[in-house]
């Protein structure tokens, strides 16, 4: 399957290339139609080996496909989170990408920051990448990404 990524480029080209000989009765606007066409079947060629690279990496992977318990320290407050493959791929995507956030959950938000300690085992970064090139990775249902607190309280208005 991944020769056929690679083979219909290949393919374009040696079109374009016969089409340059001499001897080929081709017009200039042939010849521009095949050239231009060359950069978006490279790309949907890579885009698609790149979807068979991730289907294959996932299935390889054994925290790709099965639940997730991870528990959340907050100070005092403690919660165990059931997350499915694609929301422990959001969680651990959340985790390493934002400095504060919030797992959004039926009994309310669960803040993710610096202090948060995480119990469990994540899947590694690489099943959150190959699920976003699947398209499987849309994770605005589970998390809400807030502003990064400031550094120091803002100066006062003396009056």
């Amino acid at each position: 399957m991944t020769l056929l990524f690679w083979l219909i480029p290949a393919l374009c080209l040696l079109a374009v290339l016969y089409a340059l000989r001499p001897q080929t009765r081709i017009s200039a606007d042939q010849i521009w139609a095949l050239t231009a066409a060359m950069p978006l079947v490279v790309a949907l060629s890579v885009a698609g080996y790149s979807h068979v690279r991730a289907s294959a990496a996932l299935a390889e992977q054994p925290l790709a496909g099965r639940h997730t318990f991870v528990t959340v320290q907050n100070g005092l407050q403690v919660v165990g989170l059931d997350l499915s493959p694609e929301e422990a791929a959001c969680f651990e995507r959340t985790l390493r990408t934002s400095r504060r956030a919030e797992w959004l959950t039926e009994g309310g938000p669960v803040p993710l920051n610096s202090r948060s300690e995480i119990r469990g085992q994540l899947p590694p970064p690489e099943v959150a990448r190959d699920m976003a090139i699947q398209g499987r990775l849309e994770c605005r249902e589970w998390v809400r990404v807030l502003p990064d607190e400031p550094a120091s309280p803002p100066p006062s208005a003396a009056p």
